[in-house]
């Protein structure tokens, strides 16, 4: 069945704005990838502020570094300043860890601390897509949905968002739906793969999924309903997931 992409310019901002926001390109620092993991969050801070970290940090403690990071960023038992946030996050962030990277990028994309650089941002996401996190992941796929500076370059969004889903990330998971239903970086929509991807999400009460589903639903056949909820299946096995996109790719 040929499908006519009727996915507009307005509707491309907006999910892009929805793109970064649930992603944590459009939050405060405090709110964004900086975030500490949940294991270690609520003790993080009972051995005391600066005075515990920074002997460490300054010894090359790679997650001190990036607490310190995290400290200054947010004000946390220290005056807020986000250079030296910056500072401290761009110590490990050179080390390889993953999270600072992401942190030093999203402060590339806000200025804060810093001149604002998206192509800085988008070279310190990648850095952390790399390295298999998948809050990078996604944020560099939001990026390379279109966004002032950067041209839009959907194979990669699609690239990325699918790594990002596969580990669990609900926004990529979504976004992914999402670039399915348009066509974004495909020929025409897959409705059958968007189905695939949004239904799990529908299931669990995602409002903005559900709408989706429903915009392109009464475009289906039969037979397309019965492959999409097949392919639902597998899509629900994280393991699986690029497999079985890529399966279905071939077969389009």
């Amino acid at each position: 069945m040929e499908r006519i992409n009727t996915f507009g310019a307005g509707r491309l901002a907006r999910a892009l704005a929805f793109s970064l926001a649930a992603g944590g390109l459009a939050l405060s620092v405090s709110a964004q990838a900086a975030d500490l993991p949940a294991a270690v969050a609520q003790d993080l801070y009972e051995n005391g502020g600066v005075e515990h970290w920074l002997p460490k940090a300054e010894k090359g403690d790679i997650f001190a570094q990036y607490v310190l990071g995290h400290m200054y960023c947010n004000g946390k038992m220290v005056e807020k300043n986000y250079e030296l946030g910056l500072r401290w996050y761009r110590e490990a962030a050179d080390a390889g860890f993953a999270p600072s990277q992401l942190a030093v990028g999203t402060m590339y994309f806000k200025g804060q601390g810093v001149e604002r650089d998206r192509a800085k941002a988008v070279d310190w996401f990648a850095q952390a897509a790399e390295e298999g996190y998948a809050r990078a992941q996604s944020n560099l796929a939001a990026l390379y949905l279109g966004e002032e500076g950067i041209d839009p370059d959907y194979e990669k969004a699609l690239q990325w968002y699918g790594e990002a889903a596969a580990q669990g990330h609900t926004v990529a998971r979504y976004n992914l739906g999402m670039m399915y239903a348009h066509g974004l970086g495909l020929d025409e929509p897959d409705y059958v793969a968007a189905y695939g991807l949004l239904s799990p999400l529908v299931e669990n009460g995602h409002q903005a999924a559900d709408e989706l589903m429903e915009s392109f639903l009464g475009e289906m056949d039969d037979e397309e309903l019965v492959a999409a909820r097949e392919l639902s299946k597998e899509l629900r096995a994280q393991d699986r997931m690029l497999v079985a996109l890529d399966q279905r790719a071939a077969s389009r």
